[in-house]
């Protein structure tokens, strides 16, 4: 085999670092020919929406629904309470996974008739009240039967927490799990039992 002379490797080396110059120069000249006006035209005309500050709009109340034990709850009777509504069902494993701290949440607040946990599901009561994971969770379980879940409580996804106010108000939503017994949600409950009467 032929070892290449030095001369022949030397035009091989200054012929390469040209071509890589060339390319190199190419790539920063479309960058600041095309890619940044494009980027900077874009950022311009980005339109971006406002930050989804809470917006307390009226609850619905005119519905009815059923526990465990057939008792009829009319939500009218919570008119004028603290409600932590929460919206699901039992094959919702996120759903499933935040029921025991709602039921730790509605004992805290089981001595006060100020406020109220209601955990509400659209699903038949055979299928909530005999499925055996549901049970012994504290939580207060309640079906709709034969009526569609008012329109202000619809969302794209379950489980899903509204907190109505005293004077009837919903002034806050969750979509998906959380730890509802936290001290923090203790501490903004509180801060709406104490305000005035409605």
């Amino acid at each position: 085999m032929r070892i290449p002379s030095l001369k022949s490797f030397l035009i091989f080396v200054t012929g390469f670092a040209s071509c890589l110059a060339c390319i190199v120069a190419l790539l920063f000249s479309a960058y600041f020919v095309w890619v940044k006006p494009m980027a900077a035209n874009a950022l311009k005309d980005a339109r971006l929406s406002p930050p989804a500050f809470p917006r307390p709009h009226p609850a619905a109340f005119d519905f009815t629904a059923f526990g465990a034990d057939a008792k009829q709850l009319d939500f009218k009777d919570y008119r004028g309470r603290v409600v932590v509504l929460n919206v699901w069902a039992p094959w919702c494993m996120p759903c499933m996974a935040e029921l025991p701290s709602l039921g730790k949440l509605a004992a805290h607040y089981s001595d006060n008739q100020d406020v109220a946990v209601v955990c509400l599901s659209q699903e038949p009561t055979n299928t909530v009240f005999k499925n055996p994971a549901s049970a012994g969770l504290g939580a207060h379980l309640y079906c709709l039967v034969g009526q569609p879940l008012p329109s202000v409580y619809k969302t794209d996804g379950i489980p899903a927490t509204f907190v109505i106010d005293r004077k009837g108000m919903v002034v806050f939503e969750h979509v998906g799990s959380a730890d509802w017994s936290d001290p923090s949600v203790i501490e903004f409950i509180d801060s709406l039992r104490q305000r005035s009467n409605p």
